[in-house]
C-alpha cells in the first residue's frame, strides 16, 4: 500500500460516522482491509482529537555489530531488511 493508499483508507472515517466507529475500534483491521499487511505484533491505535498526526515509536537501537540470529539471518537471506528491524522487536 503506497501512502495514496493509506490515505484513502482512513478518509471514511474523517467523513462517515460508521466508518469512524469502525477505525476507532479496531484501526488494524480497518487498514488491513485496504491492503496494508501489518505483522500480527505490529499494534496500530486511533483517537479523537484537534490535530492530525501519525505517531511511529521505533524499537530499541539495534547493536550493528552484534551476531544475527538463525531467523534474522533467513530474512536478510530474503532480501527483506525492513522485515529484519520489525521482526527484532518481538
Amino acid at each position: 500500500m503506497d501512502a495514496q493508499g493509506f490515505l484513502a483508507a482512513l478518509a471514511p472515517a474523517v467523513t462517515d460516522a460508521k466508518a469512524r466507529e469502525s477505525f476507532l475500534a479496531d484501526p488494524k483491521a480497518v487498514l488491513a482491509a485496504a491492503g496494508l499487511d501489518l505483522p500480527e505484533w505490529f499494534t496500530v491505535t486511533a483517537r479523537e482529537g484537534d490535530a492530525v498526526e501519525l505517531s511511529i515509536t521505533l524499537p530499541p537501537l539495534l547493536d550493528p555489530d552484534a551476531e544475527l540470529s538463525e531467523e534474522q539471518l533467513d530474512v536478510v537471506a530474503g532480501g527483506n531488511v525492513g522485515d529484519l528491524v520489525l521482526n527484532s522487536v518481538r
